[in-house]
C-alpha cells in the first residue's frame, strides 16, 4: 500500500502544503480553526505520518539519542540500556547503543558518527577514557548525561549526572553483613577504577573503619592484563579473586564485590575450591541483575532503580536540548538492599546458636 504524502494530505484537506507543514510543526497560530480541523481529519483518514528523514534534513536533528556503554556483556549495562530505550520511546526518541570497550578511539568514533547522523543527545553509562572528549562536543551543542561521574568530579559545565549513590551502596552492604555478625569482610574490585568504582571502594573502606573492623581487606590485582577490558572478563576476574580470598589469614567470613558479575565469578571460584556460600562465606553484590535472583544460592545485592534513573536521564537530555544554558542537574538515587540466600550469619555464630539451643 502506497504511503500517504504531505501533498496527499493537502489535496484531501483542500489547503496548501505550507498549511499542512505549519500544522505538523505546531504553528497553529497561522491557521484558522476550521483549517486545523480539516487537516487533522485528513491526516487520520489517510493514516499519514511525517517522514523522519525529511524532518531530519530540515532541522539537522534526528529523533534519536545515543547510549555509550563499555559492553553489554555486563548485564547491568544491558538492563540500563533497555530502561533508557523504553524511556526514550515514551518521549518520541529511539536509543542507539554503542559498546566502547573503554577504548578512547571507539568512544570518539561512536560520538562522531552519532553527531554526523544528527543525534544531539548522548547518555554515557560509564566514565569516558578522556573527559576532554565531552568538552569538545559540548561546545558543539551536544547534550550529555553521565551515569558514572559526579558533576563535581567532571568539572565540565553543561552536562547532567544521573547515578546510584555508589558510596552508600557498599556502605549498606557492609552494614548488612555486620548486622549478621561478620567481622572479617573483604572487598573485590578491578584495578582499573572508574569514578563509580572509586566511590564504591571509598564507601566500603569508610564503613569498615566506622565499624572498627581494622584495615580494609581489598582484592584488586589480577594476573590477566586484559581482565578489565570493557568489563567483558569481570566474571573471570571474580573467579580468580576467589583463590586470593582463600589465601588471606585469617580467612574472611564475608565478601562484598563491586558488582553482581564479579560476585557470580567469586561464587564460581569458591565453589570450585569446595567453599560453600553462604555456609562458609557470605557474599553480597551490587546491581541486582536478573540472573542474581535465579542462581543458587540467590544473591544478596544492592538494587538501583533502573526505571527512575533512565527516565531522569532522558528527561535531562530533552530539557538540555530545549534549553542549552539551563543549570546543570545531578540526580543521585539510593539503592535498595535485596536480601537473599547468599548472606547469613558466619559459621561460628551459627554453631554457637545451635549449642545454646
Amino acid at each position: 500500500m502506497k504511503r500517504a504524502t504531505i501533498q496527499d494530505v493537502a489535496r484531501s484537506a483542500e489547503v496548501s502544503v505550507t498549511s499542512v507543514s505549519n500544522f505538523l510543526n505546531g504553528q497553529h497560530n497561522h491557521l484558522r480553526p476550521e483549517t486545523i480541523e480539516r487537516i487533522r481529519k485528513s491526516i487520520e483518514k489517510l493514516n499519514y505520518s511525517p517522514s523522519k528523514v525529511a524532518r531530519q534534513l530540515k532541522t539537522g536533528h534526528a529523533p534519536m539519542l545515543g547510549v555509550l556503554t563499555p559492553t553489554i556483556v555486563n548485564p547491568y549495562h544491558g538492563e540500563l540500556a533497555l530502561a533508557i530505550d523504553e524511556a526514550a520511546r515514551r518521549r518520541g526518541f529511539r536509543a542507539v547503543l554503542g559498546n566502547s570497550h573503554r577504548d578512547e578511539q571507539r568512544e570518539i568514533s561512536f560520538i562522531e558518527e552519532l553527531v554526523d547522523y544528527g543525534v544531539r543527545g548522548i547518555i554515557v553509562t560509564t566514565e569516558l577514557t578522556n573527559q576532554r572528549i565531552m568538552m569538545y562536543f559540548v561546545k558543539r551543542g551536544i547534550a550529555f548525561v553521565l551515569f558514572d561521574l559526579r558533576a563535581s568530579e567532571a568539572g565540565i559545565k553543561g552536562i547532567d549526572v544521573v547515578s546510584i549513590d555508589n558510596v552508600l551502596a557498599t556502605s549498606i552492604a557492609v552494614d548488612h553483613l555486620v548486622s549478621l555478625g561478620h567481622r572479617r569482610i573483604a572487598y573485590v574490585t578491578p584495578t582499573r577504577l572508574s569514578a563509580s568504582r572509586r566511590a564504591r571502594l571509598q564507601g566500603f573502606e569508610s564503613a569498615i573503619r566506622r565499624h572498627g573492623l581494622g584495615e580494609p581487606i581489598v582484592i584488586s590485582k589480577d594476573s590477566d592484563p586484559l581482565a578489565d577490558q570493557g568489563d567483558s572478563k569481570l566474571a573471570y576476574f571474580g573467579q580468580r579473586a576467589a583463590e586470593q580470598l582463600l589465601r588471606i589469614k585469617p580467612r574472611p567470613t564475608a565478601v562484598v564485590t563491586m558488582n553482581d558479575i564479579l560476585a557470580i565469578g567469586v561464587l564460581a571460584g569458591l565453589h570450585k575450591q569446595g567453599i560453600g556460600v553462604p555456609d562458609d562465606m557470605s557474599l553480597v553484590g551490587i546491581d541486582d541483575i536478573q540472573i542474581s535472583g535465579l542462581i543458587v544460592p540467590t544473591m544478596t545485592t544492592l538494587r538501583p532503580n533502573y526505571q527512575k534513573m533512565a527516565e531522569n536521564a532522558v528527561n535531562c537530555l530533552i530539557s538540555r536540548l530545549a534549553t542549552p544554558t539551563r543549570a546543570d542537574r545531578e540526580c543521585i538515587f539510593a539503592p535498595d538492599l535485596i536480601e537473599r540466600e547468599s548472606s547469613t550469619p558466619p559459621a561460628t555464630a551459627k554453631r554457637s546458636r545451635s549449642v545454646r539451643v
